[in-house]
């Protein structure tokens, strides 16, 4: 087993390779400023030290800024110098994250890799591997459910107020529902997700299945995340009285297989099926069984584009193999997260 030197390695390199359009280089320091890990493309003409030197003096002032907050393990900066841009989180009680960019990067664009990126070192660092995936998706949030650093810092997780705030146990629920054609892995991919077991035996849902799962973000232990997580049939008989459980629902997930290209042509169908009830609610293309891509019939660029027209969120994954699949729902939760404590 890698050890944590190898695991962060690996993380990072997987960082790299789906914000390769963006990012200049990434560092992991210790809250005391020690660095721990740093990491340039591997194509990268400017070498690490040179970029570092053109940020030394904004990482040395920004690591004692974060440093004496002491508002637990959650805090954010982002910085501008001559031609970089940094988005600096803590990574758990122990380290921080700082990822650098190229000036003209959007946040919205960057800032949930960098979140999720920060979640796995902090989990890594503390010896939580057990369920921890190193792979980075390649994930594409549509405009509902982005995230901004600006709806970070409407939340004021600052001084008294985070603590008096920390103290009260809260928890956050929502509905979740998956959509999409018969065999498509919508109930592999919840049992995935909440079970983290694969089942091959096909057993169609009869109806409707709920299934609760709770979990939490690093640095917001006492906000308890409850999803409920509604797997709807597929089936044409089903269709009358599908609609009726939509209602509430805080996001969607609508499910197809990449081995299978009606399953595809269904997604428009079953996004005015949603849209009908729910006219603004996060909607998530998920492109399943990845793990097939000897069968792949729809493209990457394809389910992306489609995505990008319906302006939905978008990404792949296995149920089979895990992939992806607990990163899509946390994906989803720290959106409607960040979203909800914003307003």
């Amino acid at each position: 087993m890698a050890n944590i030197h190898e695991q962060l390695d690996i993380l990072l390199d997987n960082y790299f390779k789906v914000t390769k359009e963006f990012i200049e280089a990434v560092y992991i320091f210790s809250r005391d400023g020690l660095l721990l890990q740093k990491k340039t493309p591997p194509e990268e003409e400017k070498s690490i030290e040179e970029i570092y030197g053109a940020i030394a003096g904004t990482v040395e002032t920004s690591l004692k800024r974060i440093s004496s907050e002491n508002i637990g393990s959650f805090g954010i900066g982002t910085f501008d110098v001559e031609d970089y841009r940094l988005i600096f989180l803590e990574a758990g009680s122990e380290a921080i994250l700082l990822s650098v960019f190229h000036y003209e990067v959007e946040t919205n664009n960057v800032l949930p890799y960098s979140f999720l990126i920060a979640e796995k070192i902090s989990k890594i660092l503390d010896g939580q591997t057990k369920n921890i995936s190193l792979c980075v998706p390649n994930l594409q949030l549509g405009p509902e459910i982005s995230l901004s650093a600006k709806k970070i810092r409407n939340m004021k997780v600052r001084g008294k107020q985070i603590k008096k705030e920390m103290k009260k146990k809260k928890n956050l629920r929502f509905k979740l529902i998956v959509l999409g054609d018969p065999s498509v892995g919508k109930t592999t991919l919840i049992n995935r997700f909440v079970t983290n077991q694969f089942h091959s035996e096909y057993k169609p849902t009869l109806g409707i299945s709920i299934t609760n799962q709770e979990y939490f973000l690093q640095g917001f232990e006492d906000q308890i995340l409850n999803f409920m997580i509604w797997d709807l049939a597929g089936q044409k008989f089903f269709q009358r009285v599908r609609k009726a459980y939509y209602r509430g629902a805080n996001a969607v997930f609508i499910t197809y297989d990449i081995t299978d290209h009606k399953t595809f042509e269904s997604v428009k169908g079953w996004l005015k099926d949603v849209r009908d009830v729910l006219p603004d609610v996060p909607i998530i293309l998920l492109g399943n069984k990845i793990d097939l891509e000897k069968s792949r019939m729809v493209s990457s660029k394809d389910g992306s584009d489609l995505a990008s027209s319906l302006k939905c969120s978008f990404m792949e994954s296995s149920a089979k193999s895990g992939e992806n699949v607990r990163d899509a729902f946390n994906m989803i939760g720290i959106g409607l997260f960040f979203e909800q404590n914003s307003k």
